[in-house]
């Protein structure tokens, strides 16, 4: 073979043989998966391939006999090579190669000399804005570039439409051929927890393109890492009752403990260096840390490296979209909004200021690959009450929209909960007042499909649908909280009483989510978001009971609201810590709740199944029943309450005074952590 160089500008030619390309050698991997054409070349071959192919149409307009046949040479030998990740010719011409030259670093097959220095084993140039000195002013403008391509965006919908299609068809058959790496893990069992992770994560599960994922299983390509594989693993290993995955086979809390030991051993030689996979892996892990094992801590500083590993590749900024594959752009802009929203939820969550900002990512909230939307909705681990007819998981439509939602909760968490936010109370009102616009804009747009509550004869309850509205309840609540309380001592009477009104309404909206969803799914096994939503809501009704004392309706939605946090601890060690939170405010406002789970069902009365929250056993009022006709409207008033629960005649001073205990601990965010 001849390879051409150049040195001083001059061409040369240089003999090689196929050694020094293994990547390229005929059927260089023995394990090529069914339908593998669609695998990346090496990035570094594929990248020295591109400069040689520059250098050869240079040189066309000569007449050396050497630059032809250098360039005949090098396009034979690509057009031959077969191994399980070339033949990107035709690929790349409809849009589909893949590569990391634009996004990754060093390969996970890379055969380069240990002592070659770091920055010329990898195969991209990481991000550095304007003001650095090794920023390149010589490039496009990326808003003029983005310009271009938007013309044939329906043609590539349908391109990846089919080619997502194709691969979920490759699945099965590859698991078959023994061509998935698992890991060491049974590939049945290894199987069954993947299909748990895409079909219960709301928002976590989206940072991973499943189509790239899986076909780089089976061929070892960038898109698949071990790491990444027993993260996934053990976020969804508490839903899975096989008692082989636990330690103790009669403990659940121990479900999962070799994949986050396997974990922690391959994170010690992908720490040091930006990879998608590794990323991926420390934010799922970090929200799991969080929710299921309560360490804040840990949770927090792998969330913090991933942020860095994002900026360090460049993901917040999207590049022309002609500039690389239709596939590469559709996994960027999934990877850039799976770390915005992990990233919001979990400074949620915690009560922390947020790490990526919306105003430093350039990228739209349109997705091109919405082969999700109508595959059917699988109830895996959710343990429907009752059987379903089929519908759809809508999951593209849900991604989406609470991408819209979560910047929404940015803003919150910068302008009304920030430490330096705003302290002139006009300026505080105004900012309440255009969030608050925002959050009833985006009820307004929601798609009917997903706003069961206000359209329940068009649209369907799903999980994540019923997260997606509890969040948006919860923002209500966050919006209001500090409206009650007042400035310096001063509370205005007019704004308060509304405020207590709005979130009164939200908090009851919560509960009934929750009543709907006990009946067609089990509480017990609820996406963690719920039982947030649901430490919130109580947080609300046990202020008015305060008031109102344990005969009113508000005190049955505090006792169920508590119970369902007991019950949640099973899965999630947070909602303990929800809970030991609820019962300290409880105490301290004088509640007693002595007697109350027979009252209402809790796990662990009478009539409990232990596992469940049954909804014979849920008491709701029949006045806080809002699935019904016309909600839409009083959903989108925050100031009119849904229910009147006799709220007119509140001591507006004492319900300030009952909140005041978030201000004494210094910290709002101390009552929810």
């Amino acid at each position: 073979m001849l390879w051409l160089t150049s040195s001083n500008g001059h061409a040369q030619v240089k003999q090689i043989s196929e050694r020094d390309f293994p990547d390229l050698k005929h059927n260089a991997n023995p394990k090529e998966p069914i339908g593998s054409s669609m695998c990346p070349l090496s990035a570094e071959k594929e990248k020295e391939n591109e400069v040689l192919r520059q250098k050869c149409a240079q040189l066309r307009g000569s007449n050396t006999i050497t630059a032809g046949r250098v360039q005949s040479e090098l396009e034979n030998s690509v057009a031959s090579a077969s191994s399980p990740c070339t033949s990107l010719s035709s690929s790349r011409v409809a849009g589909i190669g893949l590569s990391r030259n634009d996004f990754s670093s060093t390969s996970t097959r890379d055969a380069s000399h240990p002592e070659v220095p770091e920055n010329n084993r990898r195969n991209t140039s990481l991000y550095h804005g304007p003001t650095s000195t090794v920023y390149d002013d010589t490039t496009p403008d990326h808003n003029e570039q983005n310009r271009h391509g938007q013309s044939n965006e329906e043609g590539t919908r349908h391109f990846l439409f089919s080619q997502t299609a194709r691969q979920r068809q490759l699945e099965p058959l590859n698991l078959a051929a023994g061509k998935l790496d698992f890991d060491g893990t049974d590939p049945g069992i290894g199987m069954h927890l993947l299909c748990i992770y895409w079909s219960r994560q709301l928002y976590t599960a989206q940072i991973i393109y499943r189509p790239a994922f899986m076909r780089d299983m089976a061929c070892e390509g960038p898109y698949f890492s071990k790491l990444l594989l027993n993260a996934i693993f053990f976020v969804v290993s508490k839903h899975c009752d096989r008692p082989e995955l636990r330690s103790d086979p009669n403990d659940i809390t121990t479900a999962g403990w070799k994949f986050r030991q396997r974990f922690t051993q391959l994170l010690r030689d992908c720490f040091d260096k930006s990879e998608i996979t590794t990323l991926q892996a420390l934010l799922i892990m970090s929200n799991a840390l969080f929710s299921r094992c309560d360490e804040r801590s840990l949770s927090w500083l792998y969330a913090g490296n991933a942020f860095n590993m994002f900026i360090d590749l460049g993901l917040h900024v999207l590049p022309d979209v002609d500039s690389i594959p239709a596939e590469e752009l559709e996994i960027r802009k999934r990877v850039l909004w799976g770390a915005y929203l992990i990233d919001k939820i979990q400074c949620l969550f915690q009560g922390r200021p947020p790490l990526l900002n919306r105003v430093n990512l350039r990228a739209s909230l349109n997705f091109l690959d919405d082969y999700d939307e109508l595959e059917p909705f699988q109830a895996i681990t959710y343990t429907t009450t009752k059987p379903r007819a089929v519908v759809p998981s809508l999951n593209v439509s849900l991604l989406t929209n609470l991408c819209g939602l979560t910047t929404i909760v940015e803003r919150i968490l910068r302008e009304i909960y920030s430490e330096s936010r705003e302290s002139n109370l006009a300026h505080r009102a105004n900012i309440s007042e255009e969030i608050k616009s925002q959050l009833r804009i985006w009820r307004q747009n929601l798609p009917l499909r997903l706003d069961y509550l206000s359209f329940p004869e068009q649209a369907v309850l799903l999980p994540q649908s019923a997260c997606l509205l509890a969040l948006f309840n919860v923002l209500i609540i966050l919006v209001h909280r500090p409206l009650i309380i007042g400035h310096d001592g001063v509370i205005n009477s007019t704004t308060a009483h509304e405020s207590v009104n709005a979130c009164t309404s939200a908090a009851n909206q919560i509960v009934q989510i929750l009543h709907d969803y006990s009946q067609h799914f089990s509480l017990s096994s609820a996406p963690y978001m719920l039982s947030y939503a649901t430490y919130i809501s109580a947080t609300i009704h046990a202020r008015i009971v305060a008031q109102k004392g344990s005969n009113s309706t508000v005190f049955q939605s505090l006792i169920l609201c508590r119970n369902i946090l007991s019950e949640h601890t099973r899965l999630y060690s947070a909602a303990e810590k929800a809970k030991e939170n609820l019962d300290k405010l409880i105490s301290h406002l004088g509640i007693s709740t002595a007697d109350d789970d027979q009252r209402t069902g809790s796990p662990g009365g009478p009539g409990s199944t232990g596992n469940t929250v049954p909804s014979e056993h849920i008491v709701i009022d029949e006045s806080i029943n809002v699935a019904g006709g016309g909600v839409a409207d009083c959903a989108l008033e925050f100031g009119s309450s849904i229910m009147n629960l006799e709220l007119s005649d509140l001591d507006l001073d004492a319900i300030a005074q009952g909140f005041q205990v978030d201000v004494e601990s210094h910290s709002f965010w101390n009552s929810l952590v």
